[in-house]
């Protein structure tokens, strides 16, 4: 139950940063310079939070936080690459400018994987 818990939490992941694309890009956040900086920024802060609070959500206790973190991602991995594949224009009018965003995204992949194993460590 908790595994389709993760997976149901990682779509809605996936769709929440879709959605953030989708409105970000025409706002220059993925042009480069500091405003993608300070993005990038935001995301490695906020990876940990979130992931502790998709693993209480879903009660993970004192299990180890690298499940958790693998399965969502494992789930906004699969659902990008399908959606970048078959429909860009889901994350951008003009999917040329999606390189950037796709970055973005495979970056917050990353801040949670090292957020879980961070944190599996220090317990």
């Amino acid at each position: 139950m908790r595994t389709l818990s993760l997976i149901l939490l990682g779509a809605v992941l996936w769709f929440l940063a879709a959605v953030f694309l989708r409105l970000a890009m025409p706002w220059g956040l993925f042009g480069g310079g500091y405003p993608t900086a300070i993005l990038f920024g935001i995301t490695a802060l906020l990876a940990p939070v979130l992931l502790s609070a998709v693993h209480r959500l879903t009660a993970g206790g004192e299990a180890p936080r690298l499940p958790t973190a693998a399965i969502i991602c494992l789930v906004g991995a699969l659902l990008g690459s399908v959606a970048m594949t078959w429909s860009p224009e889901l994350y951008a009018a003009n999917p040329a400018r999606l390189v950037a965003g796709a970055a973005w995204l495979l970056f917050g992949l990353g801040a949670l994987l090292t957020s879980a194993m961070l944190q599996d460590r220090t317990r």
